[in-house]
């Protein structure tokens, strides 16, 4: 059984005539009109008493009628799920995230996100707080990994962690643990990422304490072998912290 003749049947009976029915299908009425009586041939039943005042369910139509109703229901519902699934299997899922964040935790996540969903491509950018936050914003993403501090409360936030700060300082420093902020004062500091990375200088700015900033331009790698090097120290939050590169 066709299932557009029954949604044909579904219309005829809301018009009540097979010319506004076929004009809200943008059918011909001759072809309407061959297509219902090829369903009641089909089916053998009478549905439609026709006249020339119109057209209506015969007694067996309106028998049958309300099940006609259901089951285009459910073939709408059907055809919406499956249109869901072709368009779960063609998504794309368009992350951004901190530098510090893209490092440790977003290729695990997407590993896993992709074993799960195989059929979801995922696109990560990463960059400052500050950018992923204009990211969200204009709708270049979907889905931010970054510090609450510098995005608005308008948006939905789920928490992941909390992230330490972490003083990095020279081999042989004589300093209790934890580190107190104080004893930064008039002391170099190597600020990593300097440009980009607002963390290290908002810690002391927050304490009143005046390091003595270096000039150097640092990715965090560098940054640990000149503190190793006793060039200086640093700041690091516990996701930036990489291991200090051998000798």
């Amino acid at each position: 059984m066709d299932i557009q003749k029954l949604q044909a049947l579904a219309v005829i009976q809301e018009a009540g005539s097979f010319s506004r029915a076929a004009e809200t299908l943008g059918y011909s009425q001759a072809g309407l009109t061959y297509m219902m009586n090829s369903l009641e041939n089909e089916i053998g039943l009478r549905l439609l008493d026709r006249s020339y005042s119109g057209v209506r369910l015969s007694e067996t139509g309106k028998t049958l009628m309300p099940k006609i109703h259901r089951l285009l229901q459910v073939y709408d519902a059907l055809n919406g799920e499956i249109n869901a699934c072709k368009c779960a299997q063609q998504a794309t899922l368009r992350l951004a995230a901190l530098d510090t964040v893209s490092t440790r935790w977003v290729p695990r996540a997407v590993a896993q996100l992709k074993e799960e969903y195989p059929h979801i491509t995922v696109s990560v950018i990463s960059g400052s707080p500050m950018q992923v936050d204009n990211w969200l914003r204009d709708g270049s993403v979907e889905l931010g990994v970054t510090d609450k501090r510098f995005t608005g409360t308008d948006m939905d936030w789920i928490r992941l962690c909390d992230d330490p700060f972490l003083a990095v300082l020279p081999p042989d420093s004589d300093v209790p643990d934890p580190v107190p902020v104080t004893w930064f004062t008039g002391r170099a500091v190597i600020i990593p990422d300097y440009g980009t990375n607002t963390d290290t200088t908002r810690v002391f700015t927050r304490a009143g304490v005046e390091p003595v900033y270096t000039d150097d331009r640092m990715n965090n790698r560098s940054v640990l072998a000149a503190v190793a090097a006793g060039l200086g120290s640093t700041v690091f939050s516990g996701l930036r912290k990489v291991s200090t590169p051998a000798a």
